[in-house]
């Protein structure tokens, strides 16, 4: 039993130290750069916040940004990338 849960943990820790990455043949590293910033800023949504107050008063915060991933990964694909593995 203590070896089948060494071997999980082994295989979990194994599975988190990959990273994964966008590829594409021929691309510059500028031209990565910019489609990766381009399609940040596409799968951005943004949101401003209030906050009521017990006095009535209403506190207007930051705005509140959050990546949505699947956007983000269509957008990389339609420019042609493909998801990758680096070790």
């Amino acid at each position: 039993m203590k070896t089948w849960a060494m071997l999980l943990f082994l295989l979990i820790v194994v599975a988190g130290c990959q990273s994964t990455a966008w590829e594409r043949r021929g691309v510059t590293s500028a031209q990565l750069v910019s489609d990766t910033s381009d399609c940040r800023e596409a799968a951005r949504g943004g949101r401003l916040e209030v906050q009521d107050t017990i006095s009535g008063r209403s506190t207007l915060l930051l705005p509140v940004s959050e990546l949505d991933r699947p956007a983000f990964a269509a957008c990389m694909r339609q420019r042609g990338y493909v998801r990758g593995s680096i070790d």
